[in-house]
């Protein structure tokens, strides 16, 4: 038996490779010790780390990393190697979820972990994450993944997939609820699978033939392509003919003034606009054009332990399906970041471990 709080692990090198944002806001290489675990935490090697338009805003400076050098990385995954006292846990392969929670205040007992009260940030935000060949995670921040779950699906669960199933609980869809999905990346195409098994019909809305092609695969039935402000000053009546009617919610990604007015405009009669992530662009509406239609406006920002655990269990019965555009060891990582700049990533790019 094991005392609680003596580390438990399996081999691991003294040494390992990061990439780091420096305070000039630049991804460099480094080297640092492999950390140890202490005090509930875990130490992961990782083998995959999802590569996320949050990076984008890090390197734009519109987010904090509370101190720099900084490892990014929020959406990972790997194996268990060391662990603060809980042997049961060493060789699994496990999804991080990536908030750090009490795990006791009234929203982490209600299933809002993300919102928690006494928060020790955010790995890969706040807290250094998966950009490095082991990172340390909360015991209790671990998902396992089954055999049908690759650990560079698990990474892409861990954030796009695990969004989209907090977005969607929170939209209320009903059966056969006809709803627009605004914008067909990472986030957008796992929207589109969690609202269809949620029972809505799917407009996808996009500017890429490729992106609105996977779209309608993983099951929009309906695709606008919408590159302009004026294809998005018709977008209201071009969902509506495609769907029959009005949709009753309106799932934002793009977050620019256009986007966002089209989406409150094209609403149904007590209709809900979800914007999810993050906009530096602020909304321009007159008030009363919610008031009138009782319409609702939804933030919706990552998710819950509980959506990824749900997001890993549709994964396992091959009812979500991530979409990899490519895989990079972590010198390719500026460059996969700098691709969603471009726009030239289908789904995610992965930063993998070749060990």
């Amino acid at each position: 038996m094991i005392a609680t709080g003596q580390p438990v692990s399996a081999a691991a090198p003294a040494v390992m490779k990061v990439a780091e944002l420096t305070s000039e806001l630049t991804i460099r290489p480094a080297e640092r010790p492999v950390p140890k675990a202490a005090d509930g935490w875990a130490v992961i090697r990782v083998d995959a780390a999802g590569v996320c338009g949050t990076e984008l805003h890090f390197l734009d400076g519109l987010m904090d990393p509370r101190g720099t050098p900084r490892v990014l990385g929020h959406e990972a995954a790997g194996m268990v190697c060391e662990t603060s006292g809980r042997s049961e846990l060493l060789g699994m392969a496990a999804a991080v979820y990536n908030v750090v929670n009490c795990g006791s205040c009234r929203y982490c007992r209600t299933g809002r972990d993300r919102l928690c009260l006494r928060s020790g940030g955010m790995i890969g935000f706040t807290v250094d994450g998966g950009f490095s060949e082991y990172m340390l995670a909360p015991e209790a921040n671990l998902v396992p993944l089954p055999p049908a779950v690759a650990p560079e699906e698990g990474a892409v669960l861990a954030c796009s997939g695990m969004t989209a199933v907090h977005a969607v609980r929170l939209s209320g869809i009903g059966l056969d609820s006809p709803v627009v999905i605004n914008g067909v990346g990472g986030v957008g195409l796992m929207l589109i699978q969690a609202a269809r098994l949620a029972g809505a019909t799917v407009a996808a809305v996009g500017d890429d033939p490729t992106k609105l092609a996977m779209a309608e695969s993983l099951g929009a039935r309906a695709c606008v392509t919408a590159r302009t402000p004026e294809d998005y000053s018709t977008l209201d009546q071009q969902v509506c003919d495609l769907l029959g009617r009005r949709p009753d919610v309106f799932f934002e990604t793009v977050g620019t003034r256009e986007t966002m007015r089209a989406g409150l405009r094209s609403l149904a009669p007590a209709g809900a606009f979800v914007q999810i992530g993050y906009t530096a662009q602020p909304y321009d509406f007159h008030p009363g054009e919610l008031i009138k239609n009782e319409l609702r406006i939804i933030t919706s920002a990552a998710g819950s332990k509980e959506d990824l655990e749900t997001a890993v269990s549709l994964a396992a019965q091959g009812r979500m399906k991530t979409v990899i555009s490519g895989r990079t060891d972590l010198a390719g990582l500026t460059d996969a970041i700098e691709g969603l700049r471009d726009r030239r990533v289908l789904g995610r790019n992965v930063v993998v471990y070749n060990r």
